[in-house]
Formats: C-alpha cells, sequence, structure tokens
C-alpha cells in the first residue's frame, strides 16, 4: 500500500485468522518475517520450526522447507529469488538462497558469514546484514564489503 499523504490515517478494514501450521510443526508457529510476492503468494519465516513457509492467495501452505538452524528475516533478491538470514547465536550465520518455482520452495546455494545475521535487505545488487548492534554491506555473492556501522 502506497499513500501520497505520510499524515492521513488508516483504517483497519477486517480480519482473518488462518490455520498455516503443517502436521510436521513439532512448535507452536512463530512467524517473525513476511514477504508478499507481487503474485499475491505470501512467503513466511517460521522462527520456532526453523522453516519457511509459502502461502497462495487463500493463505493455504502450498510448500514449505526446513532450514539448518533458525531463520529471522528474508528479502526479494530476483522476482524468483529470496535470501533468509539463519543464525544459531553460535556457529550458524548463514543466508540461505530460496528459490520459488512453481509453487514450490527450493533450496539454493548458502552464503557463509563470519558474524552474526538477523535483518537483510537487498538494494543495487548488494546485500545489507544486520547483527545485534551492527550494519554490514556485502555483495549479491557473498562477499563482505564494509562494516557500515557499529554501535558500541
Amino acid at each position: 500500500m502506497v499513500q501520497d499523504n505520510p499524515n492521513k490515517v488508516s483504517t483497519v478494514q477486517g480480519k482473518s485468522v488462518q490455520n498455516v501450521r503443517i502436521s510436521s510443526n513439532s512448535h507452536q508457529c512463530n512467524f517473525i518475517a513476511i514477504f508478499v510476492h507481487q503474485d499475491g503468494q505470501v512467503m513466511v519465516v517460521d522462527h520456532s520450526n526453523c522453516q519457511t513457509n509459502l502461502l497462495d492467495k487463500q493463505y493455504q501452505v502450498v510448500s514449505h522447507c526446513s532450514l539448518q538452524s533458525y531463520p529471522y528475516d528474508l528479502c526479494q533478491i530476483t522476482s524468483s529469488e529470496v535470501a533468509v538470514t539463519v543464525d544459531d547465536q553460535v556457529n550458524t550465520h548463514e543466508i540461505q538462497l530460496i528459490t520459488v518455482n512453481k509453487r514450490k520452495l527450493v533450496l539454493g546455494k548458502k552464503l557463509q558469514l563470519q558474524q552474526r545475521c538477523t535483518g537483510i535487505a537487498f538494494q543495487q545488487e548488494e546485500l545489507y546484514i544486520t547483527a545485534d548492534t551492527a550494519l554490514y554491506k556485502y555483495t549479491a555473492s557473498g562477499k563482505q564489503v564494509s562494516k557500515m556501522y557499529e554501535d558500541t
């Protein structure tokens, strides 16, 4: 939704409750990130169950994929690819690339990082990664360009 006037008040017209739990979930779902594709499909990050789910326009789970550790955030890289931050706070610090192909999630390559990774954004072929109190810039291939900021 794009608003021309940032001071305009928006009101909720309604809400609905959808069950997106899948049978293999061992924990209550904890969705901490969401992405809505231009075709209406929705991808959510389920932190508690270490997975991502793809929902159709009726919010039914049509695909899911398990991740090595806890996912935190996601962003679109191309029209068919997203990047998900995966981090266990100890050893695993990576970006998992996932392709959406005909309503299926397909795991792609992993970009290994040296520090924690929780937030992610993609702009002009560069990844921006947050890690606790720091902000890093990476190339799309996973090479660190710079530490842009750290609050010490």
